[in-house]
């Protein structure tokens, strides 16, 4: 039995099968729950937000139960961790020096097709974006 690649063994190299590097780079970014979050409220909200005030809507949505403050750890991972590589990948637009973050003009399928199947499947209803005062 093969338990590697669809179609080919495990050592067959993934440009050689014409797998799109772009379908990767896309399921890894949303295979982690607070930057799907991320992505859900920035497309849901279509303006910038600070990273406080995403970092309030993550919590809210977290724990089911909006918090009574800022959390400073989600604060830093979101600076540190998920904002960068949302941004190197092209789907936010993260300005360091203002604190803003919004959702990149070009971010286009396959991120926001997969993100809306995500949102599915989860049931995740991305109308509940609550409206935070800036």
């Amino acid at each position: 039995m093969n338990t590697g690649t669809p179609g080919g063994s495990d050592d067959a190299a993934d440009g050689d099968r014409g797998i799109s590097s772009t379908l990767d780079a896309t399921l890894d970014l949303l295979a982690n729950r607070r930057r799907r979050y991320v992505l859900y409220c920035l497309r849901e909200r279509r303006d910038a937000l600070s990273v406080a005030d995403l970092a309030e809507q993550l919590l809210a949505w977290e724990r089911d139960d909006p918090p009574d403050d800022v959390d400073e750890q989600v604060v830093a991972d979101l600076h540190h961790c998920h904002l960068p590589r949302l941004e190197e990948a092209g789907a936010v637009t993260y300005d360091e020096e203002s604190g803003r973050v919004s959702l990149a003009a070009s971010a286009e399928e396959p991120l926001t097709e997969y993100l809306g199947l995500a949102a599915c499947e989860e049931e995740f209803d991305l109308t509940i974006c609550e409206e935070i005062a800036d």
